[in-house]
């Protein structure tokens, strides 16, 4: 399966899974994210170019209280944290139980270990989960919470070692 860059040509219309508003977000929202620039979409399709998986990837920038002590040796002093926010990751229900999520992790992650390689700077890749489930997923694949917050950090030291 490969997963590529959302087109015009991909069905949504019928995409859904166990969370509404991400749904509704590959339905409505994503197009117009897209043209602003808030965020690049990722999807896998079927034979019929019916999107059954997606994830969102946008830059970001963390506040220095927020990153792990052990990570803020790496950062100069004046400097917030440069990383690559995994904004929304799902896959369709139809899909349910066959590994599309990792895999769509998997691709999230590597693509951000080659961005911040080739392209641009982050030293992390970093989780909102939407709810505890999505937490244990991620939890799964090394994503630490952050101190004080919702988010979770991977550093790309670690993805590194993972892909």
């Amino acid at each position: 399966m490969k997963i590529q860059l959302l087109e015009k040509t991909h069905k949504r219309k019928d995409f859904s899974c166990e969370e509404d508003s991400l749904t509704e977000y590959i339905r409505k929202q994503v197009s117009q994210d897209i043209r602003r620039r808030l965020a690049a979409c990722f999807v896998a399709v079927d034979n019929k170019q019916n999107v059954i998986g997606y994830y969102t990837l946008t830059s970001e920038s963390l506040g220095r209280e927020l990153i792990p002590d052990k990570y803020l040796k790496q950062l100069p002093e004046s400097y917030n944290a440069p990383v690559i926010l995994l904004g929304r990751l799902a896959r369709d229900i139809k899909a349910k139980g066959t590994g599309l999520g990792e895999y769509l992790l998997l691709d999230a992650l590597f693509r951000s270990y080659k961005l911040s390689n080739e392209n641009i700077g982050a030293m992390a890749v970093v989780v909102d989960p939407i709810n505890e489930k999505a937490a244990e997923f991620y939890k799964k694949y090394g994503f630490e919470q952050l101190p004080d917050s919702e988010k979770m950090f991977l550093p790309m030291k670690t993805i590194g070692q993972l892909i």
